[in-house]
This record gives structure tokens, sequence and C-alpha cells, in this order.
């Protein structure tokens, strides 16, 4: 029987390639895996493909600061040389950050680090905004679902939301739910903003870390 093990790769993803689907992410990833020459293991059947998983797929227009994928591989090779190789056939904005022996199990994922920097021309308007807007009882906005669409109060999960300075404009920073039984999206809360304080300021949404139910980064 063939020996197998599993790596788990971290990446940065950032720049023009947030705008690359979940989708389009497995394929440019499977592509350069091919080109890596990496022993990868395929997925039996009919249709075999490079086995590859993720924890918790991002959002687009969302960029990863450590996003994560696991691989199979065949035949040992050491962490570093996967890194590199893999690294060298992907495209601008997507970055290997290394790769280890995976510790935790992906569908362990329970919580994500998040930040959103606003830009709008007035950091003093904009501040006193977000300040009246998480200061509500509620904060009831329209979601999306696959039975269609409700209405939900999201401000228990932003309540913990920290908001700073920063040169032209803000930066928000928040722990959401982030795990296969359910996740918060962080334009939720860019969605409230315009609903309540007709505010719709630049925005980029950036993934800092995956984690664990007792807040640990998952490794």
């Amino acid at each position: 029987m063939q020996s197998v093990e599993t790596v788990r790769v971290w990446f940065r993803k950032a720049g023009a390639a947030k705008y690359i689907s979940h989708l389009d992410l497995t394929h440019c990833m499977g592509r350069a895996l091919k080109l890596s020459r990496l022993p990868v293991w395929y997925t039996e059947g009919f249709n075999p493909r490079i086995y590859m998983t993720y924890a918790m797929p991002l959002s687009l227009g969302v960029a990863g600061e450590r996003e994560c994928m696991d691989i199979r591989l065949t035949q040992p090779v050491p962490y570093g040389e996967v890194a590199d190789r893999l690294g060298r056939h992907l495209p601008q904005g997507l970055e290997v950050l290394g790769a280890a022996a995976p510790e935790h199990k992906l569908e362990e994922t329970a919580w994500a680090d998040y930040e959103i920097a606003l830009e709008d021309g007035d950091s003093q308007g904009l501040r006193e905004a977000v300040t009246r807007l998480l200061g509500r009882e509620a904060l009831l906005v329209k979601k999306h679902t696959k039975k269609g669409e409700r209405e939900i109060d999201i401000k228990p999960v932003f309540a913990g939301t920290e908001v700073a300075p920063r040169p032209g404009g803000l930066l928000l920073t928040m722990r959401l739910p982030c795990s296969p039984s359910g996740s918060v999206n962080p334009s939720l809360l860019l969605e409230a903003l315009k609903a309540y304080e007709n505010r719709e300021p630049a925005a980029q949404i950036t993934r800092l870390r995956l984690l664990l139910e007792d807040f640990s980064e998952i490794r």
C-alpha cells in the first residue's frame, strides 16, 4: 500500500489575487503543484485530481494573511523544499509562507481574526459614524442564505470590534465565527454602516488568522 503524508501549506492571498474565486484558486494551486513536480497524491476514481483541501474559503475580494491548504505527498520531501517548489509557480499576490505537518484538523476551525481598513476623506466624520453604529442596541441587516433573504441582528458578533485611527481613515479589528457549521462575513458591518449612517467608505477586508475554539491559532 502506498504511503501518503499530509502536508499543510500556509500562504498569503493579497493584491489582485484577492479577486480570484475559490474555484480559480484551486485551479491555480493545482497548476502550480503540477509544475512543481512534487510527488502529490491524486484522488482515486474515474477522474483523478490532485488532493487539495482548505480550512475556510475566503470571500471574493477579501485578502488573507495566513491561509492554509492540505496536500498529500507520496514521497517524503523537506517542508522547506515543498514551500519553495510550489511558490515558484504561483502568480503575483499568492505567496507561500511555509509548509509543515498539520497539528489540528481543518474542521476544528472555529474563529477568525479580521481587520477592515476604511477610508473616505473625512476621518473624523467616519470615526463618529462608526462609533454611533457600534453603540446601537441592535444592528439589523439582511443576510442572503440558501433559503432566501432574512433579517438578522449582527450586534452581538460585532460587539467586540476595536476602532483605531490610520492614515486617511480607520482600522477596525474583530474576531468572528468562522467554522464549517456557520460563519459571519465582516462585510455585514459595512452594510450596516451604509444602512444606518449612509456612508460607503473605501474598504479593504483582510483575514489575519484562523483560530480554534479556544482562540489559539490553528496549526
